[in-house]
Parts: structure tokens; C-alpha cells; sequence
């Protein structure tokens, strides 16, 4: 297919909104990989709806057409070959060929049509508005799992077994878009724009996301925890025709006890489905439909999934391979569009990477210990072996631990980890695979919350001799009792054995790509066993296989060279094969101020390394003051550390600034409250309002501080990483090994300027909008880090000391207030 001219948009496009679509059409349509770079407030969302829905209905149209021509010209060619040969066996063989290969196409072409009929019937199904709205349930309280539910299924092993999957689909897989961002919220605001724009009545659109988002059924959404909601709803999915006792019997179940989720129906899942693809929804809409309907959202989304044409989805679920099957992710021959991707690299790393506490092993090791004693006769002997193989495994880590009580950490390779903790005689493939597959960590906690137990029930001594047998027998079966004189001991509302399981996983990683970090600590709560992956792109090679398409996309993606280097070619994609796009932003360079303040008011040096920090509360407290003076409106200042922010605020909280002083909380159920407080302050005041936040923090990313919210963005210091951290050492010297000499340090800095751009970029968002934007620190005055600035930063980019800032900074603010007069 051609690129096409122009596209759908809601308003005559900038011309780099049309360069971007256009360059994606043809990084899609040439199956390419794309690594695009759109300033905020560009219409960057936009641009990418408009461009890849586009080749989207191009692309099934084109399809169609095809498919119908090579069908009529194989026809053609029949007719011509059985009138023009007079071979009749060259002849026949010709025939039997056509035939064959127009009925593989008819076939094609049947599915397509089959599956045209399907969607128009949905639409109709809308049309006649038949779906009802229906009585709100009463929820029951949900009683306790039997121990049957509790206990090992006799069958669970660990065999390598695969299921035999076949390609070919007795149904058509429709071509999807999936749009991936690293919040639910960033999610939300494409569906905005996709409503907003031309396809938003023409397009099925599906929005993943967690059962913590999406349960309805208060009985499960009130555990708050995500791990404890999908154990939960796991859980009442079983329907158990019957009960049956400790000695096997069949019980009759109590009236009035459910066990089923009343929300998990497939018919009124069905209805919600059918609803989602027809009207595009965000979370929060379909959640309410959910409760209009007395249908599962989480459920009735994953379906939809199946046959949307574009699939909103939070990053992780796409990039970790467990998640994406686990949510029956198809991404072969898809299109995958990753916006908001700057921090991509280091946020597939944190997937890929695990921490276990001491505590974590501590209560784990106990609570299966207890498991096992409970149902011991119970297990078939496959499951006890591997059952005792966990508990072995668990005691090693923690007698590793119980080595040292030394404030001190100790680095492994995976391979000299399992070696020094003896644990290399077992096969972690099989020992992971039984712990999923058998829903261990689940059982266990069921157990936990049933029967209350203390360290005294796997403490006490073994029975020997008839008369301890036969008193063995006789209470085998009768539930744990307390000790009176040793309180149960508390469990934590997280699963300890989930974290195990997934220490566990990593230990199966590539041996030359994972490292382990063993920190000890006098007080155990302090301890923990921590495992890094120095190569997560290893992780991406799959996705790169299956896709049709990957594109990258975000505000700034410098270093690009990050992503086509360590995100694409490592992956196995053909340099040829990667495209970079990068434009300008919209806004007018007079409309932005940009300054690099090297002196203060003193004509000291601005320095806010680790060493001088400290010493700088009075210069910082002088400028604040001094831009709030020139500055009306919204003022918005970020520090490299939540204890630098702190220890400034202690220095400034009784200085009187002529303006409200908000901080950004450390608790996300804050932000929005405090963000709402800072707004309300900013457009009711006179001279605006001043915001306490920190680079890298809840404010420094996807939030807008439009027009008077962001008239002045102040980034104090360099927010750099502690380089003596050992896991950024590891990292840093590995890139060394792979890349050459200095990948280290080039990736050290890259950490501190990503995250200065995201916090420079929360302003200016718009054609019109207009902003000064103050760098406190001389460090931004070397060539190196300039250049790894914005480009549309760079352009309007002025160096000053104290005086020459507020000297141009007052006479910027004039010409902006003439202008809009």
C-alpha cells in the first residue's frame, strides 16, 4: 500500500503531526521498527491514533481486495488452461493445482466473511439496544474454601508437557493495534483522543487491565491487595459440584454457601463484551457498565481483547512473557506501539528483576512447613517430593542468610549463588513449574487465613512407638491448636511464598545475564536477597520475532541510540530495518525561556552536588523568592532527592513567598487532592502558587501543567544515582564488558538527564502556552550534558548568572503580557 496524502484528524495537522503519520504508515505497512521522538504537547497521542488506525482500515480493505482478485485471477487462469491445453494430463494436473490453491483462498476469504457477518451483528445487537440493564446483586459474604479446595489435586506434576497449538485458526484473527503506556491513566487519555477523533465511532477498542481496576464484586475488591484479589477470584471460580470430609466422604454443602462469583456468568460476560466492542470505553466505564449489567468488566475485557482492533494496555503486560500468556496475549503478525517508552530499558529491567526479604523467607518456610504437616497423608508422592525439595530449597536461603548479621553486600553471578547455597543438585525448571502449575502459594494462603498455628507445631519432636502412632492417627485430621503460652505468630497481607516463587524463577535466567545481591544486616527485617538483570532486552527478542510491527514513541528518547542499539539490533532486528523519526515542537522558540544559572545571588557557584548541597538553603531560598516576585502564576520547583526536597523545605517553611507552598506527597492516594489544592490556588490567587516536588517523583511524568499551572519549572542540581549503589556498579561495569570502555558512564549519565527532561517537559503544552525554565547547577553549562537536552530546549537555550536570569526573565513575562493584550 502507498502512504497516503493526508489523513482523518479532528483539525488541519501541524506539518510534523503529518510527517509523523506518515512515516508511521510506512514503518507499519513495510514492517519495520520505529524509534519516534514528538515533544509533549505536540498531539503526539493523536498523531499516533490517526496514523495507525488509519493503515489499519487501509490494511483490512487492501486485504479483502486482495484476497477477491487473486481468487478471480487463479479462476481465470483455470478457464484459460482447460480451454487452451490439448495435454490433457498437463492439463489435469494444472486444474487439480488452481483448485486447490483457490479453495485454500476461499477458505481465507470465507473465515473474513464469517467474521465480517459477526461484528455487523454486534452492531445491530446495539442498534436494537439489547442490552439490559439489570437488578443490582446482593453479594452474600463468601464462606471459607473447604480443605479440599486447599489441599495439592493428586494429578499436579511437573512434567514437561506442551500443548500442540494449531496455526490454523478455524476462525479469522483480525490484524490489532496494541497501544501500550506505562500508566492507567496515561491509557485513559488515549481513549479521550480516540473518541475525539474521526475513527471514534467506527473503531473496537479493548482496555486491559488488573483485577484490583476492574472486580466489582465487593467480597474481593475490599482485600485492596492485588495478589490477595487474584487469589481470591481464582478461587470462586471453582465450581465444586460437592464437598467431601477428611475421610473422603461426600457432605451435602450447606444452604446459603457460595463459592461461585456471582459476576462470573457467560452470558452477562457476553453482553459486556459485545458492549465494549461497539462503544469505546476507558476502566472506568466499562466498570460501571459491569455493575449495570452484573457482569465481570475483567473478564468481559480480556474477551473483548480477542476481537478489538486496537488493545490499550500497561507496558508491563505486554513486555513480561508470563503476564502476556497469563492475559492470552497474541502479539504474532500485531502491531505494538510503546508511548511514554524514555525509561523503557531501565522499567523491562524492574519486570525481570526480584527482592525477597528475610521476613519473606522466614514466614514462608513456615507456612509451608505447616502445610505440609497438615496434609501430609494427603499428598500424592510426586507432590511430596517436591513439596520437601521447596521446603529444602527455602531453608538454604535463609541458612545463607543467618551467615553474616555484618552491614554488608555481597555480590553473585546466579551460578555461584546456587553454589554457595547448595542448592545446584535440584532442577529449579521443575521445582518453579510444580509451584505455578499446582497453585502452591494460593493453597498455603488459603490454609493460613483458616487455621490460626504457632512455630510450636513444626517444632515439636516426632512421635515414636504404637501408642504415639495410634494418637497420630486418631488427630491427624483435626485442625492445628493454639499454644497458650506463645502468641500465633502475624502474617504480613502479602503472599511471602509468591516472592519466593519469583526469587526462584530468576535463579532459571541466563547465568552471564543476572546478578544477585546479598545484603546483611544485624536486624534481619533489614536483610534481603535482591536479583538484577543486566540484560532485559534478552526478554524483548520474542516480542521482536512475533510483531509485525514495534514502534517506540515518546516526548524525548535521547540517547536514541539506547534503543536502536540495546532495545532493537541486540533483539536481532536488521539495522536497515529501523527508522528514526524526531521533530521540532510547535511552540514558537520566543515562547520559551530557558536558562542555565551558574552563579547565585552572591556570585557563588551553583553547585548542588552530594558534598555542597547542603550548604546552598539560603541561595535556593533567595531564588525561590526572587522568581516568585517576576513569575505570576503557577511556579513549579524539582529536587533531585525526596530528602534534599525535605531538607530545603525545613530551610524555607517560614519564609514568606507571597504565594501558597504546596509538596508533593510521598503516598499516591495524595496526589491528586494536593494537585487539586495547587490548581485551585494557582486560578483563585492573584500571584499564583509554588509546588515543592522531586525529578522522577508522582509529579515528574504524565502529569500537565499547562498555561498558568507551569509558568516557571525550576530543576535544582543534577539528579544522579548514588554510583556507589552495588547494583549500578554491576550495571555500569557490565555495559563496560559488553558495550566497551565508558557504556558505563554514558548509561550513569543518560539515568540523570532522562529524568530532567520528563520534569522540563510538564510545561509548555500547547501552540500558544509559554514558560521560563531555570537549570540551578553550572553542570548543565558542559557540552556533554547541553547536548543531552531537548533540541527544543537547545534552541532557546541562554547561560546567565543571578542577575542577567531575572533581568530577562522580567522582560520575557512583559512581552508575553503585551502579546495578549
Amino acid at each position: 500500500m502507498e502512504v497516503p496524502i493526508s489523513f482523518e484528524f479532528p483539525f488541519q495537522p501541524y506539518s510534523i503531526q503529518h510527517a509523523f503519520m506518515q512515516t508511521l504508515f510506512d514503518v507499519i505497512e513495510n514492517k519495520k521498527f520505529g524509534i519516534f521522538e514528538s515533544p509533549t504537547g505536540t498531539g503526539k497521542s493523536l498523531s499516533i491514533l490517526c496514523g495507525a488506525i488509519r493503515w489499519l482500515k487501509d490494511h483490512n480493505t487492501y486485504q479483502r481486495e486482495t484476497l477477491k482478485s487473486q481468487i478471480e485471477e487463479l479462476e481465470i487462469k483455470k478457464r484459460q488452461v482447460s480451454n487452451n491445453s490439448t495435454d490433457w494430463l498437463s492439463t489435469q494436473a494444472q486444474e487439480i493445482e488452481l483448485t486447490r490453491q483457490i479453495n485454500e483462498l476461499k477458505i481465507q476469504q470465507n473465515k473474513i466473511d464469517e467474521y465480517d457477518k459477526k461484528i455487523e451483528n454486534l452492531k445491530k445487537k446495539k442498534n436494537e439496544k439489547k442490552f439490559v440493564k439489570t437488578k443490582s446483586l446482593v453479594v452474600k459474604e463468601v464462606n471459607e474454601n473447604e480443605d479440599d479446595e486447599i489441599v495439592l489435586e493428586t494429578d499436579v506434576h511437573s512434567d514437561d508437557e506442551k500443548e500442540e497449538s494449531d496455526d490454523e485458526s478455524p476462525i479469522h484473527r483480525p490484524t490489532k493495534i496494541f497501544i501500550c503506556s506505562r500508566t492507567h491513566s496515561q491509557l485513559s487519555q488515549f481513549v479521550g483522543e480516540i473518541i475525539k477523533s474521526p475513527f471514534g465511532k467506527n473503531i473496537r477498542v479493548a482496555s486491559l487491565a488488573s483485577r484490583q481496576n476492574y472486580c466489582i464484586n465487593p467480597n474481593v475488591n475490599k482485600l485492596k491487595n492485588n495478589s490477595l484479589i487474584n487469589e481470591k477470584c481464582l478461587d470462586m471460580q471453582k465450581q465444586t459440584k460437592s464437598q467431601k470430609d477428611a475421610d473422603g466422604k461426600t457432605i451435602k454443602k450447606p444452604r446459603g454457601t457460595t463459592t461461585k462469583c456471582p459476576y462470573y456468568k457467560q452470558t452477562t460476560i457476553e453482553d459486556l463484551k459485545d458492549l465494549t466492542l461497539t462503544e469505546v470505553q476507558d476502566i472506568e466505564d466499562l466498570v460501571k457498565k459491569g455493575k449495570d449489567l452484573n457482569a465481570c468488566p475483567y473478564y468481559s475485557s480480556r474477551l473483548a481483547a480477542e476481537d478489538a482492533e486496537v488493545v490499550l494496555v500497561p507496558y508491563n503486560t505486554i513486555l513480561h512473557k508470563a503476564t502476556r500468556e497469563a492475559n492470552g496475549i497474541d502479539l504474532k503478525d500485531n502491531v505494538i506501539i510503546i508511548d511514554e517508552a524514555h525509561n523503557l530499558l531501565e522499567a523491562m529491567g524492574q519486570m525481570y528483576s526480584s527482592e525477597l526479604t528475610y521476613n519473606q523467607i522466614d514466614q514462608g518456610l513456615l507456612q509451608v512447613k505447616c502445610y505440609k504437616q497438615r496434609f501430609n497423608t494427603r499428598f500424592s508422592a510426586p507432590n511430596l517430593l517436591l513439596i520437601n525439595q521447596l521446603i529444602f530449597v527455602i531453608t538454604k536461603l535463609q541458612q545463607l542468610m543467618d551467615k553474616s548479621n555484618e552491614e554488608k553486600t555481597d555480590v553473585f553471578t546466579i551460578e555461584n549463588f546456587v553454589l554457595t547455597s547448595k542448592i545446584d543438585n535440584f532442577n529449579m525448571f521443575r521445582l518453579v513449574k510444580f509451584c505455578k502449575d499446582s497453585r502452591i502459594a494460593q493453597k498455603v494462603r488459603s490454609y493460613v487465613l483458616k487455621y490460626p498455628f504457632d512455630k510450636s507445631i513444626v517444632e515439636k519432636t516426632p512421635k515414636k512407638g504404637v501408642k504415639d502412632f495410634l494418637s497420630s492417627l486418631t488427630n491427624k485430621n483435626e485442625a492445628p491448636t493454639e499454644n497458650k503460652d506463645e502468641k500465633p505468630v502475624a502474617f504480613s497481607l502479602t503472599n511471602p511464598l509468591l516472592a519466593i516463587i519469583s526469587f526462584l524463577e530468576c535463579l532459571t535466567y541466563s547465568y552471564k545475564d543476572g546478578r544477585i545481591f546479598i545484603h546483611t544486616n544485624q536486624d534481619k527485617s533489614k536483610m534481603k536477597l535482591q536479583f538484577l538483570l543486566l540484560n532485559p532486552t534478552k526478554n524483548f527478542e520474542d516480542i521482536v520475532k512475533l510483531a509485525r510491527s514495534v514502534i517506540v514513541c515518546g516526548g524525548t528518547m535521547k540517547p536514541i541510540e539506547e534503543f536502536r542499539n540495546r532495545l532493537f539490533i541486540t533483539s536481532g532486528v536488521s539495522p536497515d530495518r529501523i527508522v528514526e523519526f524526531s521533530c521540532g515542537h510547535i511552540i514558537p522558540p520566543e515562547n520559551i525561556l530557558p536558562v542555565i544559572m551558574t552563579e547565585g545571588p552572591n556570585k557563588e557557584k551553583l553547585l548542588f552536588n552530594f558534598e555542597r548541597r547542603m550548604s546552598m538553603g539560603g541561595c535556593i531560598t533567595r531564588i525561590i523568592q526572587e522568581v516568585c516576585k517576576v513569575v505570576k502564576g503557577g511556579i513549579v520547583v524539582f529536587f533531585p532527592s525526596y530528602n534534599y526536597e525535605n531538607w530545603v523545605w525545613q530551610q524555607i517553611k517560614d519564609v514568606a513567598f507571597g504565594r501558597l507552598v504546596f509538596r508533593e506527597p510521598q503516598d499516591c492516594g495524595s496526589v491528586d487532592s494536593v494537585l487539586k489544592s495547587y490548581s485551585d490556588a494557582v486560578h483563585k490567587s492573584k500571584s499564583g502558587a509554588l509546588l515543592l516536588s522531586v525529578v522522577g517523583g508522582k509529579l515528574s511524568e504524565g502529569l500537565n501543567f499547562s498555561d498558568d499551572l507551569g509558568r516557571c519549572v525550576i530543576v535544582v542540581g543534577l539528579p544522579y544515582a548514588n554510583i556507589t549503589a552495588p547494583d549500578l556498579k554491576e550495571k555500569m561495569s557490565y555495559l563496560d564488558k559488553i558495550e566497551g570502555s565508558g557504556a558505563g558512564k554514558r548509561f550513569y549519565e543518560s539515568l540523570c538527564m532522562k529524568a530532567v527532561n520528563q520534569s522540563i517537559g510538564r510545561a509548555v503544552r500547547h501552540k500558544n502556552d509559554y514558560a521560563t525554565i531555570l537549570l540551578l547547577d553550572e553542570r548543565y553549562n558542559r557540552t556533554a550534558t547541553k547536548e543531552a537536552l531537548p533540541d527544543w530546549i537547545k534552541k532557546s537555550l541562554k547561560v546567565f548568572n543571578f542577575l542577567d536570569t531575572f533581568t530577562n526573565m522580567q522582560k520575557f513575562f512583559e512581552e508575553r503580557k503585551k502579546l495578549t493584550m
